[in-house]
């Protein structure tokens, strides 16, 4: 089972490579990450690593559009500077309409 899987990366990477493209890859974990380095390095291909800022643990899609982070940004901004609001069990009941 491993050799097939690792025969079909080698020819997926190999097509990829004659094509003299970039391929971005998402990896869920460090194991994946480790390995796909071990692969690439094997298979003498090269490669740049770049971090993304997904605070996500799950990869959620949402934290990888650049605007979706400024407004969090901005937020944590807000907090910093005491421009906030607590509400209480009372605000949050009236609010809600409970």
């Amino acid at each position: 089972m491993i050799s097939k899987i690792t025969s079909q990366i080698f020819v997926f990477l190999k097509a990829i490579h004659n094509k003299m493209g970039t391929i971005k890859v998402k990896y869920r974990n460090k194991k994946q990450l480790s390995t796909l380095k071990k692969v690439l390095v094997a298979l003498d291909f090269e490669f740049d690593e770049e971090e993304t800022k997904n605070p996500s643990p799950s990869g959620d899609d949402w934290f990888d559009n650049p605007k979706n982070i400024k407004l969090i940004d901005k937020g944590i901004e807000d907090l910093k500077a005491g421009r906030k609001t607590v509400l209480t069990k009372e605000m949050q009941k009236e609010l809600l309409g409970l």
